[in-house]
């Protein structure tokens, strides 16, 4: 990750890697094992994250995610969109891999985007394990969203959802 562009130290990097990626297991672990989906899992948790299938087609969403959409990250025609060229081709490389079987280290790295006078957003890619359902479609990987920064207006932690 590139630490001086986000001003992260190693550990910070490492917390915040850590952090998600247990998470992520926690709401994969849970849809496979019945019960509820892997999606809805990670909507109670309030991880902003994009459940996508084998094709890299967006299956699900959560609803913080649905929060931090605009113009620069967004859905468009079933496929996570980046207005950032740059994160766009790392994303579409990383996606591209998702498709091979042979994991390479590019699925690991996180995905900068920058936004018009907005804060940055991490998105990290998580190939499941294990393949969970969701209700009719095979999940293939979990896209989360990190903002870096305060959540926005819109988009606040209540006391009584938790």
């Amino acid at each position: 990750m590139s630490s001086d562009i986000l001003q992260l130290g190693p550990e910070e990097e490492h917390i915040l890697t850590s952090f998600t990626r247990r998470l992520v297991k926690i709401a994969a672990d849970a849809g496979t094992h019945g019960g509820s989906s892997t999606v809805d899992v990670l909507n109670t948790m309030l991880l902003p994250a994009i459940a996508l299938d084998r094709r890299g087609f967006v299956a699900e969403v959560t609803a913080a995610a649905d929060a931090l959409f605009d113009d620069d990250i967004k859905i468009k025609a079933k496929r996570l969109f980046v207005r950032d060229l740059k994160a766009r081709a790392l994303l579409k490389a990383s996606l591209d891999e998702l498709a091979t079987p042979v994991k390479s280290l590019l699925n690991d790295l996180p995905i900068i985007v920058q936004r018009r006078d907005k804060l940055l957003v991490i998105l990290r890619i998580w190939p499941l394990e294990r393949v969970a359902h969701s209700s009719e479609q095979e999940l293939q990987a979990l896209v989360t969203l990190n903002l870096l920064g305060p959540p926005p207006q819109d988009f606040r932690l209540r006391r009584d959802r938790i």
